[in-house]
């Protein structure tokens, strides 16, 4: 990392609780700070398979298993960064759970679970580093929300009421924190190539997306994170309260296929 990079970005040396950070965009972000000098410390379900440690790289990754529902990980997750780094600057909240289903017909224990993971998991943790945080007056927390907490998508109504209230969240806890230096921000994904983005998607479906998006393509993980780069750096100092759309233009465009203009 260049001396440029290291005094604009501001985050060389510094360590971070990232959840949801085995894979896809979580992952990407784990990877991408490292890179810039991080440390982070990686909070997942299950981390089989996935290759988040790379080598060489100035920041120093550490798995943590944990259930973001549950409030004692938080704390524990906040506990260990302090014991591997000695501080915490940055939360990244960004695991989640996405079940499908409408108005009328989502499963109680769906519904409950993806509530306790996308909300009561981004309350948990940033709770837990809020405390941490104040006390050095300074920090970052970014949370991710989604396009589908800003306009309808059918067919996934808790995810999309999750990110939503991320949305709120948000800008209240930005309200709540800004006096002891905290800032609060959110990136809102649109369509990304992960296992829940588009994972469940044939060509033909692929192909349509990809003409709804003004820029032509599905996102990679990659793309979204450096919008958290931006959020956790020295670069977004003067931001508390902002979503950050990251969507390839699709939020912008609400033309009809076919009409004549």
């Amino acid at each position: 990392m260049s001396s440029f990079e290291s005094e604009v970005l501001g985050l060389s040396g510094k360590s971070a609780v990232i959840t949801g950070a085995a894979r896809g965009i979580g992952g990407a972000e784990t990877k991408l700070l490292s890179r810039l000098g991080v440390n982070v410390i990686a909070v997942d379900l299950d981390f089989k398979g996935e290759e988040i440690l790379e080598k060489g790289t100035p920041g120093k990754v550490v798995p943590f298993e944990a259930d973001v529902s549950e409030a004692s990980s938080a704390d524990k997750a906040v506990t260990k960064c302090l014991g591997e780094f000695g501080r915490l600057d940055i939360l990244v909240n960004n695991a989640a759970v996405n079940k499908g289903g409408t108005v009328l017909d989502y499963k109680p224990e769906e519904w409950e679970r993806t509530l306790n993971v996308n909300i009561s998991g981004c309350r948990n943790f940033s709770k837990a580093a809020a405390i941490e945080m104040k006390k050095k007056r300074s920090g970052r927390i970014i949370n991710t929300s989604s396009v589908d907490g800003i306009m309808a998508e059918p067919g996934i109504l808790a995810y999309s009421a999750t990110k939503g209230a991320i949305i709120i969240m948000t800008r209240c806890m930005a309200s709540e924190l800004a006096p002891y230096g905290i800032t609060v921000n959110s990136i809102a994904p649109g369509w990304c190539d992960t296992f829940f983005g588009t994972g469940m998607l044939d060509a033909n479906s692929r192909k349509l997306v990809e003409n709804r998006i003004p820029l032509g393509h599905i996102a990679q993980p990659e793309e979204i994170a450096k919008g958290t780069v931006f959020l956790a750096s020295d670069l977004s100092s003067y931001m508390t309260g902002h979503i950050l759309i990251v969507d390839g233009g699709l939020t912008t465009d609400i033309s009809i296929p076919g009409l004549k203009y």
